[in-house]
């Protein structure tokens, strides 16, 4: 313990919370003993306090609460230093917490308050000498540029206010503060409470209650699962200066991840890496945090999830497959009364189901196979594609250990469905808007993030397209595999050619309208697991060459502008005209040789509609892109089609 201290001072750390937004993860063990680059929260806070002149520490503790003890007993053993265990039998809230645990520091004036949630390399010091120069009643650790940014604060450092609208010159109040016992004797007399009442009445009453900025330092509230995660990865990036025991837990990270990669194990994005960890070569780690102990058995993906006990999905995905019981309990939701309602939309290794609770409650189920990367990769591209700014069903829970997660219900009105041209042309816009923010600065992002994406448009992927669509267009429905002629094939492998010489960014790769959701007069980009480098028009061509909602040529022209001059507002360089017509011809090949094999290899006789659509936008893309010979298959392939089908060619 410290030889020269302030008299009566005692570190409290708030430590009772469920961190319901934390589970499944908080529900086998309390926040304050979830680990953070290895070491639980506690142990990091005590780790601060005890660097400090105090007298001692209070912990209070609810959820776990045997945990959290028998951890302050080990603590305090092991570092020699008093810590008390302020036990609630209900959960009091933080003014609550703090008034139960005035009992176990009966000598304390001052109480350095540390909620066991946050991170943070700030020397307490300095708060400690700012409260003392003012003579405060209560100061405040104030975060600047991050969080809900709530709190107000005058040039002479008083708080003037807590809970102002957010403004991006206010400040976060950051879960650290020095208070004086009057304060917390103006707690309101209920309880549960939160400490702001009292902080808000000491305030009116004229009470000196002061703030002071954490400036650059490190600091992170680790609420959703998201946050936690991508706490791991800001650290690293930090030059840590006053947290002596986070820096050590922070050197031993980059020292477990550079072990595992010796091992065959690709680690990716932000990384937290418990002890005793089996992991096995050619497994790829992105976004996660793996506690103590923890098996990952297969050679795939493990993305933007929180593995607690190396129990990785084994269910298969079929039929009759119900939700992990731990997503009941998430939502708050009694499993007995869940019901599903299977979607008719379903994926390779994926199965979707509307997810049903009483009170008109709904959410988004999809259960995925592992073994599918883009099934694993959909998480984080969701929170990457959310950072941009782009509208995506947000992600509400994710199970990486069992393959599954839960998202918001967008509903069943997609862009299919939307018939007035005025409308239509406002989605649309939307889009574009939205689609050139993923090109242009979803690009370098993309890069700095090591996003998992899938394999990059290559030449042997357009070759694959190609290929789909002689092989179940050409030669499955028509039996004319000749019709592709070397003259055709050398206009293709020019368009082709010129494609790979556009800048690879990230593209959506599916952008059709029915991936596009309607959901409070707002368009919603799904089914973006497919994601990866290639050229931006491929987006741009599918969505406005789009044979489900065909577009009149006019539209689409003032469409395509419209997108050119989003991406120069997002100091993007425009794509040649040529090329968006290029790209619209290599997508439509794709897309009819899907429409072929899902309806004549997999009896989906819904996609048959639409071969004559196809092929009249093929042929009018060919044609504008300077491709003669496509634009004459693709008229000969509609003659030959439309009888085949029995149906007359509508006019293009």
């Amino acid at each position: 313990m410290p030889s020269s201290t302030i008299p009566n001072v005692t570190g409290f750390i708030l430590a009772a919370g469920e961190g319901r937004r934390l589970r499944p993860a908080t529900m086998i063990r309390p926040k304050a003993l979830i680990p953070f680059c290895g070491v639980p929260l506690l142990e990091l806070t005590v780790a601060r306090l005890t660097e400090l002149p105090v007298t001692g520490i209070v912990v209070n503790a609810w959820h776990h609460a045997e945990q959290v003890a028998a951890a302050c007993t080990e603590l305090s053993t092991r570092l020699k230093w008093p810590i008390c265990v302020s036990r609630e039998a209900a959960l009091q809230d933080t003014g609550g917490g703090l008034r139960d645990g005035l009992r176990l520091a009966p000598d304390a004036d001052l109480f350095l308050v540390h909620n066991a949630d946050v991170v943070l390399d700030f020397d307490l010091r300095e708060l400690l000498a700012a409260h003392q120069r003012r003579q405060a009643d209560a100061t405040v650790l104030l975060v600047p540029g991050r969080g809900p940014r709530t709190v107000n604060l005058s040039p002479e450092g008083r708080i003037t206010a807590f809970r102002q609208p957010a403004t991006p010159d206010q400040l976060t109040f950051s879960g650290v503060y020095l208070i004086h016992r009057r304060v917390l004797d103006l707690l309101p007399a209920t309880d549960p409470c939160s400490i702001i009442p009292a902080l808000e009445e000491a305030l009116r009453q004229g009470l000196r209650i002061y703030g002071i900025a954490t400036g650059d330092a490190f600091w992170s509230d680790l609420g959703r699962p998201a946050d936690y995660i991508r706490a791991h990865g800001e650290v690293a990036d930090r030059g840590l200066r006053h947290s002596p025991r986070l820096r050590e837990a922070v050197a031993e990270q980059a020292r477990r991840r550079a072990a595992l990669e010796r091992q065959g194990v690709r680690c990716t994005g932000a990384l937290g890496l418990g002890d005793d960890l089996r992991i096995p070569a050619g497994a790829h780690l992105h976004n996660a945090v793996i506690w103590d102990h923890t098996s990952l058995p297969r050679p795939v993906l493990y993305a933007d999830s929180i593995f607690t006990d190396g129990k990785t999905a084994g269910r298969p995905v079929e039929a009759g497959r119900r939700p992990d019981p731990r997503i009941a309990a998430c939502l708050d939701a009694n499993p007995d009364t869940l019901t599903l309602e299977p979607l008719r939309k379903q994926g390779s290794g994926r199965m979707y189901a509307r997810l049903r609770a009483p009170g008109d409650r709904s959410w988004i189920w999809c259960a995925y196979s592992p073994e599918r990367r883009e099934n694993a990769a959909f998480t984080a591209l969701a929170e990457f594609l959310d950072r941009l700014g782009i509208n995506i069903p947000s992600i509400l829970l994710h199970l990486g250990d069992a393959g599954e997660l839960v998202t918001l219900d967008l509903g069943s009105h997609d862009l299919l469905s939307v018939e007035t041209p005025w409308q239509i042309e406002t989605y649309l816009r939307d889009v574009l808007r939205q689609a050139a923010r993923l090109h242009v600065l979803g690009d370098r992002a993309a890069r700095l993030e090591e996003l998992p994406l899938q394999a990059g448009f290559t030449k042997g992927l357009y070759d694959w397209e190609r290929d789909y669509f002689r092989e179940h267009i050409l030669g499955r429905l028509l039996g004319r595999p000749d019709l592709w002629t070397p003259a055709v094939a050398t206009a293709w492998c020019d368009l082709r050619n010129r494609l790979l010489e556009q800048p690879q960014v990230p593209v959506h790769r599916d952008l059709q309208s029915a991936n596009i959701m309607v959901f409070n007069g707002k368009p919603y980009m799904i089914d973006f697991q497919g994601m990866r480098l290639g050229c931006a028009a491929y987006d741009v061509a599918s969505l406005l060459f789009d044979p489900y909602k065909a577009h009149p040529s006019l539209r689409r022209r003032a469409l395509w502008n419209f997108y050119q001059q989003q991406v120069r507002e997002l100091g993007g360089a425009p794509t040649p005209p040529e090329i968006f017509h290029a790209a619209a011809v290599q997508r439509l090949l794709q897309a009819l040789g899907a429409y072929g094999k899902l309806w004549l290899n997999d009896g989906l006789d819904w996609y048959r509609p639409y071969v004559i659509p196809a092929l009249n936008l093929l042929q009018e893309a060919a044609g504008a892109a300077g491709c003669t010979q496509i634009a004459g298959l693709a008229e000969t392939t509609r003659t030959l089609a439309a009888a085949r089908l029995d149906t007359a060619a509508p006019s293009a």
